[in-house]
């Protein structure tokens, strides 16, 4: 009879942590953005007041290369994370530690394209925010 792997337990425990709604409550819904690949340039205007130590972004839909993040905070700095983000479908971003103490966005801008071969060449955008 085989042995189970023990990472399956350690895996299993880790994902019911990461979708426990105490975990899912500290990421701030920042902003949305319907993608659709006429242009390559947008704007997620927050909509949350607060201030933040982190950022994510999480893709719905096609497949984004999403590159020169310019995160704009409440005092007129700018941060650019040193990164480009590939996303596949349903795909999330690392998470991104602001600069300083925490932070008021104001708004984020970027640049993306689409990756070949994606079917539907739309793609939705989500910007969370964790205070």
């Amino acid at each position: 009879m085989p042995r189970p792997h023990r990472w399956s337990f350690g895996a299993a425990v880790l994902g019911l942590a990461l979708t426990c709604p105490a975990v899912q409550a500290q990421w701030v819904p920042l902003g949305t953005r319907r993608v659709d690949f006429r242009a390559d340039h947008d704007i997620v205007r927050t909509a949350s007041e607060g201030r933040f130590r982190r950022v994510r972004f999480v893709v719905e839909g096609g497949d984004v290369e999403m590159f020169d993040v310019r995160i704009t905070f409440g005092d007129g700095a700018t941060f650019s994370p040193a990164t480009r983000f590939t996303f596949k479908r349903n795909a999330r971003s690392r998470v991104i530690a602001l600069p300083g103490g925490a932070r008021v966005i104001r708004w984020i801008n970027f640049y993306y394209r689409s990756v070949l071969g994606t079917a539907q060449g739309k793609a939705t955008i989500h910007v969370y925010g964790r205070r």
